[in-house]
């Protein structure tokens, strides 16, 4: 897989998780995730050993990481999937191979496309690795409702050809918003398989997606910006405190909110009919 995994210090302050994806076969578009796995696919539960992501696994699969609600497995054929990266862009001209300043993973234009942000962060991934510029070719694209304030979302079906050969790509990639220092967060769910297995290894990917969760403080956090908001003045009088105490009041408000439409929209898949009106839906 072509990822970014961040240590804690960086997760922590990282945005928004976590995608369901599902692995269609061929170039079908992915559909959204329904909220059980499919009947034919037996999983094992796993929990990373922080308490922060849990998702099942398929019999002849293996974990290879869980941690920071990021969970990477790999299965039979060379399919391979990661749930909940995070990939921290700085606003700027990409430069394939470069890293972002203060940390981030990458330089990106924010008003790029998504579609132009997941080929990018595709290449990325390869010229970090020392490998040749992949041919990534999307074949399909459809928006997740998601609230402006959180960011925006789509899932993808692509063909990727690179030093692998040829691969069958579907992810969610989810943009959050830009932040004080400059950066923004990325998010997304990846599955790949060489083109002779992927519909074979379709319905089992499908069944890890649907049954990935990450607890609402751990989501909470990866919502978070990557640069902290400027620290307020110090309160010269109660009425500059009790702003200032407003003010904070209605960011976690707003921090809770994001999270509980991400959890909803991202995640579980709710069609935008039955989302609450705060998430962007119809529903009360």
């Amino acid at each position: 897989m072509l990822m970014f995994p961040r240590k804690s210090s960086s997760m922590l302050a990282a945005a928004a998780s976590v995608i369901a994806l599902s692995l269609a076969a061929g170039c079908q578009a992915p559909q959204p995730a329904a909220t059980a796995a499919p009947a034919s696919v037996q999983l094992q539960p796993y929990t990373a050993p922080d308490q922060s992501a849990s998702a099942g696994v398929p019999s002849g699969w293996q974990v290879t990481s869980g941690q920071q609600t990021v969970i990477a497995m790999t299965g039979p054929g060379g399919a391979a999937l990661t749930l909940g990266n995070t990939i921290v862009a700085q606003n700027a001209a990409f430069q394939p191979g470069k890293k972002g300043a203060n940390g981030a993973d990458l330089s990106m234009p924010y008003t790029a496309t998504l579609a132009q942000k997941f080929t990018m962060i595709i290449q990325q991934g390869a010229a970090v690795s020392g490998k040749p510029t992949p041919q990534v070719i999307i074949t399909s694209s459809t928006p997740i409702q998601l609230p402006p304030a959180v960011g925006e979302c789509a899932r993808f079906v692509a063909s990727v050809s690179g030093e692998q050969g040829s691969m069958k790509l579907l992810a969610v990639l989810c943009s959050l918003r830009l932040d004080s220092g400059g950066a923004y967060k990325n998010i997304s769910l990846m599955a790949q398989a060489p083109v002779a297995v992927a519909d074979q290894a379709a319905p089992t990917a499908q069944a890890v997606f649907q049954s990935y969760r990450i607890p609402a403080t751990w989501l909470q956090k990866k919502l978070a910006p990557f640069n902290a908001p400027p620290a307020a003045s110090s309160a010269a009088d109660m009425k500059q405190a009790n702003a200032i105490m407003q003010s904070t009041m209605a960011g976690e408000a707003a921090a809770n909110n994001s999270a509980n439409c991400f959890d909803l929209s991202v995640l579980r898949g709710t069609p935008t009919a039955l989302l609450p009106r705060s998430c962007g839906g119809n529903a009360p």
